[in-house]
C-alpha cells in the first residue's frame, strides 16, 4: 500500500510538472480572449515588424499586410523590403528573402512545426494550445495583456516566452512578441485590422 501511495504522489508530480500553471482569474480572462476571436474567420491587417538581435547595434524594421484564415493558413506579405513574404498553408512553410524562395514542411521541422503551433494559437485567441509552462494576465487600459512562458521540451521553435495584446473591444490580437535566446526578440503590431472577408487562396501560397 505503501509502494501504491508513494507512486500516485510520484505521478502526481509529474503531471503537476508538466502542467500549465495559470491561476484561475487568468483563466477566465484567456477563455474570454478565446470565446471573442470564434466569431472570426479570417482576418487581415497591416503589420510592422520589429526584430531585434543582441549582436547588431541597431533593430531592424518592416511592414507589411498579414493574411490569415482559420486554422492553419497565415501570410505575411511585406512592402518594406517589398517582394518578401512568409507564408504558412497547413504543414507548408514557404519563405521568400532577397529574391530567394524556400519551401520547409513542417512535418519533418520541429522548429518550425513549434512556431506554427504559437502562431495558430496566437491568432486564434487560444493561448492555452501554444504550448506554454505558465501563463499570466493583466490589462491595461486598452488591452488583455497575456505573458506565457513556453515549455521548451515541447515546443521546439527556439521562443521561450511569448507577450501578448488583445484588443478590448473586438478581442483580435494587437501585439505579438516573441523572445529567444541571448535577447533576442520579435514583434508583430497589427493595425487596420479586418475580419470575415474572403482572401485568395493565392495569398498563402508563392
Amino acid at each position: 500500500m505503501k509502494k501504491i501511495c508513494f507512486l500516485i504522489c510520484f505521478l502526481t508530480g509529474i503531471l503537476s510538472v508538466n502542467a500549465q500553471v495559470i491561476s484561475s482569474a487568468d483563466t477566465q480572462t484567456v477563455e474570454k480572449i478565446k470565446q471573442g476571436n470564434l466569431k472570426y474567420n479570417t482576418m487581415t491587417a497591416n503589420f510592422k515588424h520589429t526584430q531585434h538581435l543582441s549582436f547588431l547595434g541597431e533593430d531592424m524594421f518592416s511592414e507589411g499586410k498579414l493574411y490569415y484564415s482559420k486554422p492553419e493558413k497565415l501570410a505575411m506579405r511585406y512592402t518594406d523590403p517589398e517582394g518578401e513574404m512568409m507564408a504558412i498553408n497547413g504543414d507548408k512553410f514557404v519563405m521568400v528573402s532577397m529574391g530567394n524562395r524556400r519551401e520547409i514542411s513542417g512535418k519533418s521541422n520541429p522548429k518550425m512545426q513549434g512556431m506554427k503551433t504559437i502562431l495558430s494559437a496566437c491568432m486564434q485567441g487560444d493561448v492555452m494550445q501554444m504550448g506554454a509552462s505558465k501563463i499570466s494576465c493583466k490589462e491595461t487600459s486598452r488591452h488583455y495583456v497575456v505573458n506565457a512562458t513556453i515549455d521548451t521540451e515541447a515546443n521546439k521553435s527556439g521562443i521561450t516566452e511569448v507577450i501578448l495584446n488583445y484588443d478590448k473591444n473586438d478581442f483580435s490580437l494587437a501585439m505579438l512578441k516573441t523572445m529567444e535566446e541571448d535577447d533576442n526578440y520579435t514583434i508583430y503590431e497589427l493595425t487596420q485590422k479586418k475580419f470575415n472577408q474572403p482572401i485568395a487562396e493565392n495569398q498563402f501560397q508563392n
